[in-house]
């Protein structure tokens, strides 16, 4: 299915991928239609210089006169060209394998088949996306989550949710909310605001259907975005103990000798 470019340039994230289909869609049509692309993306008589699409897809506001624009390049140019920039714009990401299957075997005492590909590749995504990939990062996110969710076993809060029903300090404001956002991931997202503020993170509106899709979709990535937003890969690199980490995490020191377990393992294997 052809791409369209006003989709292209609203959910546009610069990644390395993108940005290459973007320049490589700029090098390949005349001056002419570019010249005329710019025009009316700037709602201008005349250009001094072209308009980059990555820097036209960066600041795209959803303005009337950029989405005619785009409408009007979409129209102007080949099909094969458009399917060909579909195809390099949608190119998934290469994922560094940073974790195993059999090390997260270990650390998790549990056998390698009990372990879903979902759960490795999820885990795998989120470590790369937060840039979790350092040996202090990764060992006490790990630790972290493997005491939060008892060895990969919990993905989603035990409870039913209804004692959040209502709660405004987590966006709670509709009939339902508490079990349809009770804790979901290894680190328990939770409440309306927190699926809200990760599915547009993620671009991924499914994210707003609940607890049962994030728990299965994103166990580790939901995790890996509360640890991205309270700063915890700089708190890592300044080589902080066990209780340092889980004071932030926890808010206390719960569970603090499983935690320590579960970093010792992952030390000897990390």
């Amino acid at each position: 299915m052809t791409i369209k470019l006003t989709d292209a340039a609203k959910f546009y994230e610069e990644t390395l991928e993108q940005k290459v289909a973007w320049e490589w869609l700029q090098n390949n049509i005349s001056d002419e239609i570019l010249k005329e692309f710019g025009i009316k993306y700037r709602k201008k008589s005349e250009l001094s210089k072209v308009v980059k699409f990555t820097d036209a897809a960066k600041f795209y506001l959803e303005f009337a006169h950029q989405r005619e624009a785009w409408e009007w390049l979409q129209n102007n140019i080949s099909d094969e060209i458009l399917k060909e920039f579909g195809i390099k714009y949608r190119k998934k990401p290469e994922v560094t394998q940073l974790i195993t299957k059999k090390q997260l075997s270990y650390i998790w005492s549990r056998r390698e088949s009990d372990i879903s590909d979902a759960i490795i590749n999820d885990l795998n995504r989120c470590l790369n996306t937060f840039k979790i990939n350092t040996k202090s990062r990764m060992r006490h996110f790990i630790s972290q989550i493997s005491h939060e969710s008892g060895g990969g076993k919990w993905m989603k809060e035990i409870a039913s949710g209804r004692a959040y029903e209502w709660r405004r300090d987590l966006g709670n404001n509709r009939s339902g909310d508490g079990p349809r956002y009770k804790g979901a991931g290894f680190i328990q997202l939770t409440g309306r605001a927190n699926y809200t503020a990760f599915s547009r993170y993620m671009k991924d509106e499914r994210i707003m259907e609940g607890v049962d899709y994030v728990s299965s979709k994103y166990p580790a990535t939901s995790a890996g975005f509360w640890w991205h937003n309270n700063h915890m890969n700089a708190l890592c690199d300044r080589n902080p103990s066990v209780e340092q980490v889980t004071r932030r995490v926890n808010g206390g020191y719960n569970g603090l000798a499983d935690r320590k377990h579960y970093y010792a393992k992952c030390c000897n294997i990390i």
